[in-house]
């Protein structure tokens, strides 16, 4: 029986326009009622992924800033700190990059530009938001630095980021212009573990979707991994199923099929 599922947000959940499917927020109150926990496991702000998710808000998970933090029912039951000691060097080695730093703490997120092609991009995934003259200046909990590459962020920052700090940080590449920061260990497969522990949800119990790298480890730690047909080759050959690509509703599609009996009140 499963319990849990989890799912990324962009590129496996919402489709090419942003669009969540139509069925999700009937599931998750069906899934509830039936004792199964649905999570949006994201790279995104808590407080991003709760104003979208609002109806259903208090029937699941968050695990936002790519498993930096959880919150359930509106609490914080997992947090992820970066040491501040590493925060100066990071900044001033991306801002030396050309890439813009944002720093993601648990009151809101933190860049130094109010340039339009930041800011819409800080928009998509950040709700609580604010521009400073120097990140380093926030009064906050970090959790995650994420890095926004203006062209391509495989190509251009993530491997000199990885050469630079990977002996003391966790480097992961998150999306064509994202490259995030956190403390060994912390991603998404960490964070689903917390929830399983705490929830006693087993490894055979579990079913998890994803497209990209930031979802790699998070694809270990259930039965029921799930590549997106759009997601990275790197990230389907460690799945142990493929669904239909995030324009073609394959999470939902695939949920139907493991568990059928969900959709017997909504359709």
């Amino acid at each position: 029986m499963i319990r849990l599922i989890a799912a990324d947000m962009d590129g496996t959940l919402l489709n090419s326009r942003q669009e969540l499917p139509k069925e999700l927020f009937p599931l998750i109150d069906s899934l509830a009622a039936r004792g199964v926990y649905f999570a949006a496991a994201s790279g995104r702000q808590y407080y991003n992924l709760r104003h979208i998710f609002e109806p259903v808000k208090d029937k699941m998970f968050f695990v936002a800033e790519n498993g930096g933090v959880v919150f359930h029912q509106g609490k914080n039951i997992y947090v992820s700190a970066i040491d501040p000691v590493f925060l100066p060097e990071v900044v001033d080695c991306v801002r030396g990059l050309g890439a813009a730093p944002f720093l993601c703490g648990l009151q809101a997120s933190y860049s130094e530009s109010e340039e339009a092609v930041l800011t819409d991009n800080a928009k998509m995934y950040y709700y609580n938001y604010q521009v400073l003259d120097n990140v380093l200046k926030a009064q906050d909990t970090i959790c995650k630095i994420a890095v926004f590459d203006y062209t391509d962020a495989e190509k251009n920052v993530f491997h000199q980021l990885r050469d630079r700090f990977g002996d003391v940080l966790e480097v992961s590449l998150s999306g064509q212009h994202w490259v995030d920061l956190s403390m060994p260990g912390t991603n998404k497969g960490t964070a689903i573990k917390r929830i399983q522990e705490q929830f006693g949800i087993g490894f055979d119990e579990t079913m998890l979707f994803g497209d990209y790298l930031n979802d790699y480890e998070m694809m270990k730690v259930g039965h029921y991994s799930y590549a997106m047909a759009n997601a990275h080759p790197e990230l389907k050959a460690i799945c142990n199923y493929e669904t239909l690509s995030n324009d073609d509703n394959g999470v939902i599609e695939a949920i139907r099929q493991v568990c059928p009996e969900a959709f017997d009140t909504i359709e």
